[in-house]
């Protein structure tokens, strides 16, 4: 349609015609417009009417949501552990970029696992990108000197793995070399990680206005997760400055699995020639917000009696701590209770 549309014969009809085609083109770029136009390239159609995208994977997307889902779960529950115990015992709260396993023998406490887990996963996504379930290697040239388009996503993809691997590389080196990195270097590199990912994702935007509308609020997720790890940069004694970072990650978690289940299960609901699913996929994005948020005061509440049995004192949740009262506090790290008595030495990140 376009190929033909510089070939008419009559210069107003040109004109009628080249007009409308730049009126689609506006429309495209304002991501379908009011009208419900679609990129159908992107959709394909079943004998019972139903839709397909002809690209994506439920699987694509079910993956990365459980992950994030894991967590900014383990982020929100450890922090918590953090800051109870911290307050419980009357020590500056401090959060962590990583978090040591609480519970379990002494010698899983004291293993750096989650970065080796943000090093290892990773790896093996770029794996599976580039090699794994692939007849070759995924080659980025071509003889030709250009890029093989086919292949640009796969490593695309790589590269957002490859910014988490960096992090727990950062987290491992701080871990073992106390001060061979600078203060905060930990943090640093998690929010590099996601601005990476949220950067790759928001050029990655395409088909039709419910496709866009879903990742671009993914994109906001994750922005949103890079700004609130800077703003706990500065704010690393308040919880509630500290929890953004885990509930944001939770919440693009669910949005991960939210969209698999929009885009792939051919729900008529959300049918993209359906002007109503757009809009009311904001709508769904909000609800998740709120009971995430909800879900973060009732872990907390629940965690501060679980805890203030098991230290037989009740916490006062607007502490926050108190430098210098019993047992002080050790310039590399807090002083914390582990099982059978003592302390454990809780090295910050």
């Amino acid at each position: 349609m376009d190929g033909n549309m510089d070939h008419h014969g009559g210069d107003g009809d040109h004109d009628h015609h080249h007009g409308d085609h730049d009126a689609m083109q506006m429309d495209d770029m304002a991501g379908g417009g009011g009208g419900g136009h679609m990129d159908h390239a992107a959709i394909g159609r079943r004998a019972d009417g139903s839709y397909y995208y002809t690209h994506g994977a439920f699987l694509g997307h079910i993956v990365p949501g459980a992950f994030f889902i894991i967590w900014g779960t383990w982020w929100l529950v450890a922090l918590f552990d953090q800051f109870l115990t911290t307050v419980a015992f009357k020590h500056q709260f401090r959060s962590k970029s990583w978090y040591n396993v609480f519970f379990g023998p002494v010698w899983l406490r004291r293993m750096p696992l989650e970065p080796l887990i943000k090093i290892v996963l990773p790896f093996f996504g770029i794996l599976g990108e580039l090699w794994l379930g692939h007849p070759s290697w995924r080659t980025l040239i071509a003889p030709d000197g250009k890029f093989v388009v086919d292949n640009i996503n796969d490593w695309q993809h790589s590269t957002m793995y490859l910014a988490f691997v960096l992090s727990g590389f950062v987290d491992l080196l701080g871990f073992y070399v106390p001060h061979g990195t600078p203060k905060g270097a930990s943090l640093g590199f998690v929010a590099l990680a996601f601005l990476v990912q949220g950067v790759l994702l928001v050029f990655h935007l395409k088909g039709p206005s419910i496709e866009v509308m879903v990742h671009l609020i993914l994109v906001l997720v994750i922005f949103a997760t890079f700004i609130a790890c800077v703003f706990e940069g500065f704010n690393r004694d308040s919880v509630v400055a500290s929890s953004l970072r885990p509930m944001l990650t939770l919440l693009q978690g669910v949005w991960w699995v939210q969209t698999a289940f929009i885009m792939f299960v051919s729900d008529p609901a959300y049918d993209p020639d359906y002007m109503g699913g757009t809009m009311m996929v904001p709508a769904v994005f909000v609800l998740h917000m709120m009971w995430i948020c909800v879900l973060g005061v009732v872990v907390l509440a629940v965690m501060r009696v679980i805890y203030s049995k098991r230290f037989a004192r009740e916490i006062d949740l607007n502490a926050g701590g108190a430098v210098g009262a019993v047992g002080g506090k050790n310039q590399n790290g807090e002083y914390r209770p582990v099982m059978g008595g003592g302390v454990d030495l809780d090295l910050p990140h």
